[in-house]
């Protein structure tokens, strides 16, 4: 999913507040940035290959750079969207989250762009990012069950994913299978490796660690999992686009 890939890396280009009263039913080329709205108000139904998806109130549509699709709406809608660039996106597909508890993140957002002249790229950035951890939390609570032929390796994964001594080839032997078979069977459930699984719980931890205020960077890093200090700061900016300490203070710590 676009919000747990670590080789991707997010630009705001901008930030809007849209209203729309008139009903249309048009064909939206594939544009040449990428686009993420959230809906206050109102609902529009979207058309595309793989078939058709209502988007209404509280509901986060992500639109990949250059994807083609028709929407209708019978009016009254009310959203904030922002337009992003995005290195490394080859999604071909757009993407619907039911989140309306976005809502105040998104407001947020506007209001940081708008309003925050100095420092309000990096305020945004990060609001981004939690807007994405969001949607990464739900993808969780909703990741299917494990085929049985793994699901040893796959439990201990979860519950043991800020181990700095887990290795794939362990998780692999846990269910008595080939680390081939298992990383084959992990990505055919899950649509991502189960290496990529591992780092988006370590970072997802690592967040919620420098937000409480209680740990140093340092400590964040070791309680994430990750044993090395100098490759946590440089994985987690590469990833979020701002430091931990950054992060951090902007997280009001």
């Amino acid at each position: 999913m676009f919000f747990s890939d670590p080789n991707r890396a997010y630009t705001i280009l901008g930030v809007y507040h849209v209203t729309r009263s008139e009903r249309f039913d048009r064909m939206e080329k594939g544009r040449g940035y990428t686009s993420l709205g959230f809906r206050l108000r109102g609902g529009s139904r979207f058309l595309t290959q793989s078939g058709t998806q209502n988007a209404d109130s509280g509901s986060i549509v992500y639109i990949p750079r250059g994807v083609s699709y028709r929407r209708r709406t019978d009016g009254e809608e009310e959203l904030i969207i922002l337009h992003l660039s995005c290195h490394g996106e080859d999604d071909t597909e757009l993407s619907f989250f039911d989140r309306a508890d976005a809502k105040e993140l998104f407001l947020q957002l506007l209001s940081a762009w708008e309003f925050g002249k100095a420092e309000r790229y990096n305020r945004c950035m990060s609001l981004l990012y939690r807007i994405f951890e969001t949607l990464e939390c739900e993808e969780a609570f909703s990741r299917p069950q494990p085929p049985s032929a793994i699901r040893a390796g796959v439990e201990h994964l979860w519950k043991h994913y800020r181990d700095p001594a887990l290795t794939i080839p362990h998780l692999a032997s846990l269910s008595h299978v080939s680390e081939v078979y298992f990383r084959r069977l992990y990505y055919a459930t899950y649509g991502e490796s189960p290496w990529q699984t591992v780092l988006n719980l370590r970072f997802s931890y690592a967040c919620e660690c420098l937000r409480s205020g209680y740990y140093t960077i340092q400590e964040t890093a070791a309680n994430a999992g990750f044993s090395d200090i100098k490759h946590f700061r440089t994985a987690f900016t590469k990833r979020f686009g701002i430091s931990p300490t950054q992060y951090a203070r902007q997280s009001g710590c």
